[in-house]
């Protein structure tokens, strides 16, 4: 696999997305912190704080601070600092001095780059407004976002628009109209009830990780009923893609957030329209919850 640059807004789900390309051995050259799941203050705490937990050893950057027009928007769905009641007993309290998005630039400007990014798309919006001719380096963007109405599932979480895009859809624009190969997954696959975790891992007095990963599963099914794996099930996409259906188009983003999507066969953006669910379970649950779950 060619080099990783994660962009995440660190959250619960962005959290295990992480964990996810720990249990496959994929360390990002660095990780970008951007607001969205909270403010940038928690998103990048957190962020540097899971990286740390999992021996990450990659730079945890800060990213965008709001949208590109709109205001900071915060439904709290995360709980009040994005990880539900959880709190690291020695958090990050510095940002890096280094900004991420000019981080990206430097590292695009160098050579080829993946890019995962499980949060808005305000910081990659930036990126591609400070010099287009970097988007020759981008082998492909895994984006987690979008509805768009392909299957049952893709109705929107926000209005008819997925918080990603609803959050800041002017970006999501510049991002999802550029002429870049990217794989998107849409709500489409990721709130197909059926793949959501149900019941609380048991509490375990084993690795700080496991705890980790009991509590704040723990919070989001007592919160929300069940916990969708959105992020991490983006993030599979990347390793393990035979383990989905595709479909490949062309796509619209609407300033309500919502999306769009036109079936061609040539179109750089491939829409993800379902997953394996035996491989689902093997490689993205079984991977996280191991003797957990």
């Amino acid at each position: 696999m060619n080099r990783v640059i994660l962009n995440v807004d660190t959250g619960i789900d962005d959290a295990f997305a992480m964990i996810l390309l720990k249990q496959y051995n994929i360390t990002p050259e660095f990780i970008v912190a951007s607001s969205g799941n909270s403010l940038l203050e928690n998103t990048y705490r957190n962020t540097a704080g899971v990286a740390k937990l999992l021996d990450f050893d990659c730079p945890v950057y800060h990213g965008s601070a709001r949208p590109l027009i709109k205001p900071h928007y915060y439904e709290n769905f995360h709980g009040d600092k994005g990880l539900g009641t959880y709190e690291f007993n020695d958090p990050v309290q510095e940002k890096d001095h280094h900004n991420g998005i000019i981080k990206m630039y430097e590292a695009l400007k160098r050579e080829k780059h993946t890019i995962i990014c499980t949060s808005p798309l305000t910081s990659l919006g930036i990126l591609m407004r400070l010099d287009n001719s970097i988007k020759e380096n981008i082998e492909q963007i895994i984006i987690m976002g979008g509805a768009f109405g392909i299957t049952p599932y893709g109705k929107g979480n926000m209005g008819n628009a997925e918080f990603n895009i609803f959050y800041d859809p002017e970006a999501a624009k510049i991002v999802m109209e550029e002429d870049i190969n990217e794989t998107i997954v849409p709500l489409d696959v990721t709130m197909n009830r059926e793949l959501a975790i149900k019941s609380i891992p048991p509490s375990s007095s084993g690795s700080p990780l496991e705890d980790f990963i009991h509590k704040t599963t723990k919070f989001m099914i007592e919160e929300h009923g069940t916990f969708e794996m959105h992020d991490p099930i983006a993030v599979f996409s990347f390793i393990e893609p035979d383990a989905f259906k595709f479909v490949n188009g062309e796509i619209t983003v609407k300033p309500d957030g919502s999306t769009e999507f036109i079936e061609k066969r040539d179109g750089k953006k491939r829409i993800a329209t379902g997953i394996n669910p035996q491989a689902y379970r093997k490689g993205l649950v079984n991977r996280i919850y191991g003797n957990l779950a």
